[in-house]
């Protein structure tokens, strides 16, 4: 089986400075290297609970860039198949003999914590979704975890409410995107911190309305200036927290700041412009249960069927081949991309 995976001869053990080193190795662009490969690996295994995918699809997920940042810095060790990967479409090729909704032949997408970078991939059948009718496959492999990231850090963790200020960095990632979409449906006051003017016209298309530029602007004179001086509720920041100890300061008392990952340190000793106020609530940018909860499941497939009728937008960037994926991986580390990248097998 055709496949990306890891090769373990490159971890090395740490104890020092761990999140430091995560945060540099994810926030730098640094390019992917030779953790990245291209080969054969055996077919995987299929559990009585799980799903056969042949893969059609596959996204690269914020997840799967935390991962690898992980990988590279020697703090995590790779699956035991050595596939990486945790989202993918295609075509159910065989169920498990515990798996009642799924048949041969169906359309889905499947979301688990490693082995979608492959021709195939084995998901549970509690994190695997249909396809609702004239959805894209390519959007449909970029959907579970954006969806349900996005909407449970903003609403089931986060607290939202109407007339607050969000404030996200990066604005043109995948996640940033659909932020936009479900703030602005929940009456939050949203501005967006993009790298590329370029974006404007693309970001102004789904309604974001205050844009600040990196290079263009005074990102913090510009956000006090848009909220008469009171700062933000919320910050969403899909950057991992390379500007956290900026963006930390423009956070209300009570407010909240969530980051990609747990790297990054928001400083909560000298937070404030005083240096008095309270730190807001910490967050990371991720579903708050497991994708196999129920609960979840549920409010992903509804979501599913907003995204296939055009009601929320996924942006596919660009296609790799999978042969192709540390080029794709440095594509996104390098900040390009408007949504999301996939690769076809």
């Amino acid at each position: 089986m055709q496949t990306i995976y890891t090769e373990l001869s490159n971890f090395s053990a740490h104890d020092d400075d761990d999140e430091d080193r995560v945060n540099a190795v994810f926030c730098s662009g640094a390019k992917s290297g030779p953790l990245l490969t291209f080969g054969e690996t055996p077919e995987p295994r299929l559990g009585p609970d799980m799903v056969l995918i042949r893969v059609e699809l596959v996204s690269i997920e914020a997840i799967d860039l935390i991962k690898l940042a992980l990988y590279r810095s020697g703090l995590a060790e790779a699956p035991c198949s050595g596939a990486v990967g945790c989202q993918a479409s295609g075509t159910v090729e065989a169920v498990g003999a515990h798996v009642t909704r799924f048949r041969l032949g169906d359309r889905v997408v499947g979301y688990h914590g490693c082995g979608s970078h492959a021709e195939l991939f084995a998901a549970p059948e509690a994190s695997t979704w249909h396809l609702p009718e004239g959805l894209d496959p390519s959007i449909a492999a970029a959907a579970p975890f954006t969806l349900a990231a996005t909407s449970d850090t903003l609403h089931t963790r986060g607290k939202l409410q109407a007339g607050e200020t969000i404030l996200i960095n990066h604005v043109t990632s995948s996640l940033g995107i659909m932020t936009v979409q479900l703030a602005l449906e929940a009456g939050a006051n949203v501005i967006g911190i993009a790298r590329h003017p370029a974006c404007d016209e693309r970001l102004r298309g789904i309604g974001l309305a205050h844009i600040l530029n990196e290079g263009r602007d005074d990102i913090l004179a510009r956000c006090l200036e848009l909220t008469a001086g009171r700062g933000v509720d919320f910050v969403f920041d899909v950057s991992a927290g390379e500007r956290a100890a900026d963006l930390i300061r423009l956070v209300v008392p009570g407010g909240r700041y969530a980051a990609l990952s747990a790297a990054g340190c928001l400083g909560a000793a000298d937070y404030g412009r005083d240096g008095t106020a309270p730190a807001p609530q910490r967050l990371t940018i991720m579903p708050a249960t497991p994708m196999q909860d129920p609960v979840l499941h549920g409010r992903v497939a509804k979501m599913l069927e907003r995204v296939a009728k055009g009601e929320l937008l996924l942006p596919i960037e660009y296609e790799f081949a999978l042969c192709e994926a540390a080029e794709a991986y440095d594509f996104i580390l390098g900040g390009s991309p408007f949504g999301h990248v996939v690769m076809r097998p």
